[in-house]
This record gives structure tokens, C-alpha cells and sequence, in this order.
């Protein structure tokens, strides 16, 4: 029997890449389920991804967040214990976070060693750093009619470098998110339509019994 030409870590690399494909593509899927499910909230979706990014990616804090119309930077979901810490200095300026850049920028933003760019860092990074010391991160942005509204953040301590499996996987829940957020807008804005009309329509039909007072 002839030998396989390939040693046996190379199978085992590759049913680790194989596992780790169908997870991706399982979390890509339940987020997509609960969108669905959830066209008047955007909130159980960011719960999903927050338990998504939990089990996938080797993370201590993760952050979602949205840029209100006061051009601040809200954070609506998080996971942590640092975290819980951080969250309250926000609402904040988006000028002074570090999600500023992912939007202007539209890409998302992989800073491997952020003691190593601490000079750079903006207001709300660097307090991040202050308390937890030095980290990786990736921010990836959500954009809506190429208009940034919003961040998904990444935080690993110690720091470590994120792979670009898992930039690309990132990059596809805040695609994810997106949708959440525009169906939550488009369902609102149509119940405001609708109470809308159903005023002006009782409005017409008391004038039309009371042409006199």
C-alpha cells in the first residue's frame, strides 16, 4: 500500500481549517436567523453577534456601537468586565474615538500592538489603554449608503494579532448588522406612516359627521 504523501499534521491542520469554516459559516447563518426574526429591533441581533464573537474569536471586550445624529458615538451592546468600566464615558464625540477612523476611512482598522502606536492613540484609546494596559484590536465599520453609522470592536489582552480569517469574519457581522439596524429604521418609519394616516383619516371622517361645528 503505497504511503500518503501528506504527513499526518497536515491533515489534522486541515480538518482544524474545515471546523473552523463550518463554525464561521454556522455563526454567519444563526445572525442572519435572528435578523429575520427580529425586523423591529436591532438589539437581538447585536446580542447574537456579541455571543457570536464570544465563541469565535479569542476576545476579553467586544463593542457595538452607533453614531446618533448629535455625531456621537453610542455604545449599544458590549461584553466584558473592562468593559463595563469604559462603557460609561460614553456617549462621546465620534471625533475622539478610534471607530472615527474605521468610518471615515470605510475599512476596517487591525492595530495588532496598540502600546506601540499609544502616541497616536485617540482620547477614548487611550483611555481604554490606561485601564487595561496594552491590547489588540480590530474595528470594523458599519456602512449604510457609504455613510458610517456605527463600529464593531475587538479587543484582545494581552494583545495578539487577529488573522485576516477573523478580520473577514468581523467584517461580515458588522455587513450583518447593518441590515438590523436599517429594518429596525424602515419598520419604525413605517408604523410613523401608518399612525400617520390613521390620525389624519379619523380627523377626516369626524369633519365629514360634523359639517357644521
Amino acid at each position: 500500500m503505497a504511503k500518503s504523501k501528506h504527513p499526518p499534521e497536515a491533515y489534522a491542520a486541515l480538518e482544524r481549517e474545515l471546523a473552523e469554516a463550518r463554525a464561521y459559516q454556522a455563526a454567519s447563518a444563526e445572525v442572519l436567523r435572528v435578523i429575520s426574526s427580529s425586523v423591529a429591533d436591532a438589539q437581538p441581533v447585536f446580542e447574537k453577534i456579541l455571543d457570536s464573537c464570544e465563541a469565535l474569536f479569542d476576545v476579553d471586550e467586544i463593542t457595538i456601537a452607533l453614531v446618533h445624529d448629535d455625531g456621537h458615538l453610542h455604545i449599544n451592546a458590549w461584553r466584558g468586565e473592562s468593559m463595563r468600566i469604559a462603557v460609561r464615558a460614553f456617549p462621546r464625540p465620534l471625533e475622539e474615538t478610534s471607530a472615527a477612523q474605521a468610518i471615515l476611512e470605510r475599512r476596517t482598522i487591525h492595530v495588532p500592538n496598540v502600546g506601540a502606536v499609544v502616541d497616536t492613540l485617540s482620547p477614548a484609546a487611550r483611555s481604554f489603554y490606561d485601564l487595561i494596559g496594552n491590547f489588540s484590536v480590530i474595528i470594523a465599520p458599519m456602512i449604510r449608503d457609504d455613510r458610517g453609522i456605527g463600529t464593531i470592536a475587538l479587543f484582545r489582552v494581552p494583545p495578539k494579532p487577529f488573522s485576516d480569517k477573523e478580520i473577514t469574519l468581523l467584517t461580515t457581522f458588522a455587513d450583518q448588522a447593518v441590515i438590523a439596524v436599517e429594518n429596525a429604521r424602515l419598520f419604525r418609519e413605517t408604523q410613523e406612516a401608518l399612525e400617520s394616516q390613521t390620525a389624519t383619516a379619523e380627523i377626516l371622517q369626524v369633519i365629514s359627521e360634523s359639517p357644521t361645528d
